[in-house]
């Protein structure tokens, strides 16, 4: 089936170039809509909920100005939700890492105030640390270049259900907002080997359904900072940046000159130092879900996304806290996180007030 938008009237807050949609194939059945949400039962629900009223008193989530709704993107939501695919192979980025200030700091913001994705466009919103792909839920994820899974996170408050996958040289991507996890802790994964399977868990998304569109928030982390994959004019090619240039594609299998999966010795993480920095952890959930990881690798990945997303939660010294080994700068060659079957590169999907 296709569903041709080229000459029907925009939709919503203003929509991208129009664009055609087909239906997907499904492998398998698609999650219970619970897990595309995130809800995992009433345990689970009930502590979700105790942790976002707890926030409630200190007014740190969320912060919006009028321009956060050009986040609503209907055009985007609605065929995403519907099951369908673009046409042409192309995903939707809905939203760029911002230069700005992105991986420098994070106050669970959706302002778009001085936000500037790597072209100088405004595909983005301030102190955003990834990169969007939309994609229906339900979709197969895979590992962005050779690793192991090492850790996942559970944030219904942030991010929801999150995979963590060690590349070696210091690179960690994240998967964030799935609805399953697939490559558990401690599993080595090829390139393009399906992971997880893509949701819309998070409070964000349950909040904002069906205008926000479902999508994999994929994060690149490089000796601990999350850094854009995408190049700036001008920049030199350093690790965790796309294998094909501004132009990521998708990869069926390894690479030529792809190396296995790392071993355990290669993934740089420093016990003692991660002992350190849990010892100024003032979040007693924090503490035992780091410490709890099964790897000094996944407690690294866990430790670093909390000290950046988190850090109210920790003193100035687990603040220095350096959690990698020196290794070598290896540039691991990153490719999209997306099924090769259902898609072939990605390019943003700009309205008016996003363009460069």
């Amino acid at each position: 089936m296709r569903l041709d938008l080229r000459n029907r009237p925009a939709t919503g807050v203003g929509a991208s170039a129009a664009m055609t949609w087909r239906r997907r194939t499904l492998r398998e059945p698609l999650p219970a809509w619970t897990e595309r949400f995130g809800i995992r039962g009433p345990r689970a629900l009930g502590r979700d909920l105790w942790t976002v009223l707890r926030h409630v008193p200190r007014g740190d989530r969320y912060t919006f100005d009028p321009a956060s709704a050009g986040l609503l993107r209907p055009d985007l939501a609605l065929p995403a939700f519907a099951g369908l695919l673009p046409a042409d192979g192309v995903a939707p980025i809905f939203n760029f890492f911002d230069r700005t200030s992105g991986g420098a700091e994070y106050h669970v913001t959706v302002t778009r105030r001085r936000m500037r994705d790597w072209r100088g466009g405004r595909l983005s919103y301030d102190e955003h640390d990834g990169t969007d792909f939309v994609c229906p839920p339900g979709s197969p994820l895979c590992a962005a270049a050779p690793g192991v899974a090492v850790a996942v996170r559970d944030c219904w408050l942030r991010g929801g259900l999150t995979l963590c996958i060690d590349h070696g040289h210091g690179v960690v991507t994240q998967y964030s907002h799935l609805s399953r996890v697939l490559a558990g802790p401690g599993t080595p994964v090829r390139r393009g080997e399906t992971v997880a399977l893509s949701g819309h868990s998070s409070l964000d998304m349950t909040a904002f359904f069906p205008l926000v569109p479902p999508h994999v928030h994929f994060m690149v982390w490089v000796r601990g900072r999350p850094v854009d994959p995408y190049l700036a004019p001008g920049e030199s090619r350093t690790p965790g940046t796309w294998a094909h240039g501004n132009d990521p594609r998708t990869a069926p299998g390894p690479l030529d000159g792809d190396p296995p999966p790392p071993p355990a010795a290669a993934l740089a993480a420093d016990p003692a130092a991660i002992e350190r920095a849990l010892a100024g952890c003032r979040d007693p959930a924090l503490h035992a879900m780091i410490a709890a990881a099964e790897s000094d690798a996944g407690r690294a990945a866990l430790l670093e996304d909390s000290l950046h997303h988190d850090r109210p939660s920790w003193n100035a010294d687990a603040l220095a806290t350096t959690a990698r080994t020196p290794t070598d700068p290896g540039l691991v060659r990153l490719t999209l996180p997306l099924d090769a079957d259902s898609y072939r590169s990605a390019a943003p999907a700009d309205v008016p007030w996003t363009r460069p």
